[in-house]
């Protein structure tokens, strides 16, 4: 494979950089995008005005914009700031971005219209918030804040890279945008998808990275990265958490005390030890990950008072539908193996349950949207570095999944509306103080519209070949800034 490689690139001169996934492109619009990689594949195509922050604290880096933005005159409850364009930007069919292009793409992103507005002025953009927010600049480091030209069917980015084939495709490739205004060193990326195998294994993938066919990939658990011996590896603190979501939609789990009796039939470490060897590391407390701060939910596993818990209630469950993810997730290495494990405990306090995996990321969506579930087996990976957007998009009322509307701010899969934790939300997202964060997770602690499981790490593997790379925090790199250089 190897001398495959090399001679290839020999003959066309030409640099070829291959990504190894699991699942295809979902989409060709950054302000949809849900799935990692679609997120990956299009970061590469299309730019926000700032580059997410290596953490909260930590200003974002001007990308689209040329500087931090500017505080405009403006009531003290609807904050006005602007941002001036970077001037020499151009789309991939050599249009010069202009502000308009921003107001006008931002204003078609539901992440970014249910928090401000924007309306060009002069060689600015400039934003209304729609209630204060002192993290507004790290929304605009989000990936569906891209900015986009619709023109016809077609969408284009500023990015280093433009799509050569469409989404779906086993092999989905990007070439270089031509008036990108940078030097890119890699002329061609291709996104190249591996089967899982029936049992669930990834030895497709595993073995297209340690022959050198792969050059990178984040799709791999801590279990396969460890069959690997020609590779490099990179572990970070993952920005992650796996639930299960107990839909409170459902007449059978709208009392709490029901929700608390199922959450306390589990035990969180075990189900934890299924996945990683060091349980104790991953086994969640709170639904935010622990780069966004540490709190516990005192939730702790006791079969016993979760059968008298269940019996105050005077609830009789039927049988509960769980909606599964599609296949492994950062946070989620094995999730039928989780699956029945929840399904085994809950089998304890007299629970039948029925495992539903979805097909895929739509497939799953759908199901989502149609509520006909009980509960659901999945997580969420954070887009930026600021809490509350995290807890917004898990917990608020406005955050369930709804058909026609993207998912990519949609991931209150509890269906949870509380007037209390909506409001708790609005106070954090407006004061970004910890006291706000920590009555949020009080509140959720108390109503258990959820059940955090289990945390996932950051796992990056690369070729030592690629040359100019460093781990974000995120987990979408950006191979406009990279280079390939072929060894021996």
């Amino acid at each position: 494979m190897a001398f495959f490689r090399r001679s290839q690139e020999k003959t066309d001169n030409r640099k070829v950089l291959r990504v190894g996934v699991l699942s295809s492109v979902k989409t060709l619009d950054p302000r949809d995008a849900q799935d990692t990689v679609s997120v990956s594949f299009l970061t590469q195509v299309f730019e926000t005005p700032y580059l997410p922050p290596p953490d909260a604290d930590t200003p974002p880096r001007p990308l689209l914009f040329d500087g931090p933005l500017r505080r405009e005159e403006g009531p003290e409850d609807r904050p006005v700031f602007s941002g001036r364009v970077r001037a020499g930007v151009k789309f991939s069919d050599g249009t010069p971005l202009t502000p308009e292009h921003v107001a006008s793409s931002l204003g078609r992103a539901e992440g970014f219209v249910s928090q401000a507005t924007a309306a060009a002025q002069g060689d600015r953009v400039v934003f209304t918030l729609k209630r204060p927010n002192p993290r507004f600049a790290l929304l605009l480091s989000n990936h569906f804040c891209s900015v986009v030209l619709d023109k016809g069917a077609e969408r284009l980015g500023t990015g280093p890279y433009m799509v050569a084939s469409a989404q779906g495709q086993q092999v989905m490739r990007l070439v270089k945008n031509p008036h990108y205004r940078g030097v890119v060193a890699i002329d061609e990326v291709e996104f190249r998808q591996y089967a899982t195998g029936a049992d669930g294994n990834h030895d497709a993938l595993i073995q297209a990275v340690e022959s050198g066919e792969v050059h990178f990939t984040t799709a791999l658990s801590r279990d396969d990265v460890g069959k690997l011996q020609h590779a490099r590896k990179y572990f970070q603190t993952g920005i992650s958490t796996c639930s299960l979501y107990f839909n409170t939609e459902r007449p059978h789990l709208r009392d709490p005390r029901v929700r608390r009796a199922l959450a306390m039939a589990i035990d969180r470490a075990e189900i934890t030890r299924l996945s990683y060897e060091n349980a104790l590391a991953f086994t969640a407390t709170s639904l935010l990950p622990p780069l966004m701060g540490s709190a516990s939910d005192g939730i702790r596993p006791n079969v016993q008072q979760a059968r008298e818990l269940l019996a105050e209630s005077g609830v009789r469950l039927p049988p509960l539908v769980m909606l599964m993810a599609w296949g492994p997730r950062a946070y989620l290495p094995h999730p039928a193996i989780t699956a029945a494990a929840i399904a085994k405990q809950l089998g304890a306090l007299g629970v039948t349950v029925q495992q539903n995996p979805a097909q895929d990321a739509s497939d799953f969506y759908r199901q989502a949207c149609t509520s006909n579930y009980d509960l659901a087996l999945i997580g969420w990976i954070a887009d930026s570095v600021d809490p509350a957007e995290y807890l917004e998009v898990n917990l608020h009322s406005q955050a369930k999944p709804e058909l026609g509307k993207s998912p990519a701010v949609r991931h209150n899969l509890g269906r949870w509306a509380d007037d209390e934790a909506d409001a708790l939300l609005t106070r954090y997202r407006s004061q970004g103080r910890e006291d706000a964060k920590q009555a949020i997770l009080r509140r959720v602690a108390d109503q258990v519209p959820l059940l955090p499981l289990m945390y996932g790490p950051r796992i990056v593997v690369c070729s030592w070949e690629l040359e100019g790379f460093s781990p974000s925090v995120t987990g979408h790199p950006r191979f406009g800034d990279v280079d390939l250089e072929a060894k021996g």
